[in-house]
């Protein structure tokens, strides 16, 4: 029975401590990953512009806010915004591809725990694993956790791994046994 995984990462060593425990838990020859990143919306720039089917309905000469509201620039932004994302990816596509994963990697902007949450609903996802700090009291309450308001916000197992804060990149993966 084939599984799809959900792996959340947010770029820091710390979230790809998840990495050994799916490496561990399920079978490369049966399981797809997939990778997502949530980032903010880029600054400066407003919603994602749909890509306007005529560009001469804006001014020939833009200035100041004009240029960065013009579809076309915030499009470009969005874009360059997203490709980034997906090269700095890169290592970590090839370390899952390596260990034998077919591996997907998605790209989403907003708020976390919410986007994590529509994929899984809109997706085949079989189960989350992800990395959670083990806050608990006021630093809970003050810092909030992505990892809690997923448990709650969807209906697939969530396999939390609790991450060190001094572990840096993961070594290899270790084969499904």
């Amino acid at each position: 029975m084939a599984t799809s995984i959900l792996l959340p990462l947010d770029g820091s060593p710390f979230s790809r401590q998840a990495f050994r425990a799916v490496s561990r838990l399920f079978d490369p020859e049966t399981s797809t990953v997939t990778l997502l990143h949530v980032a903010s919306p880029p600054e400066g720039v407003g919603e994602r512009p749909m890509r306007p089917l005529i560009s001469e309905a804006w001014p020939a000469t833009l200035h100041g806010s004009e240029f960065r509201d013009h579809p076309i620039y915030a499009t470009q932004v969005w874009d360059s915004t997203k490709a980034s994302i997906i090269e700095a990816m890169d290592d970590d596509v090839r370390s899952l591809s390596d260990a034998g994963f077919n591996v997907r990697l998605e790209v989403r902007f907003g708020e976390p725990a919410q986007e994590i949450a529509d994929l899984v609903e809109e997706g085949d996802i079989d189960a989350v694993v992800m990395v959670t700090h083990g806050r608990s009291g006021v630093s809970r309450a003050v810092m909030g956790s992505v990892a809690e308001r997923v448990l709650r916000m969807v209906r697939v197992p969530v396999v939390m791994v609790r991450g060190r804060e001094e572990a840096t990149r993961p070594g290899p993966l270790t084969p499904f046994a």
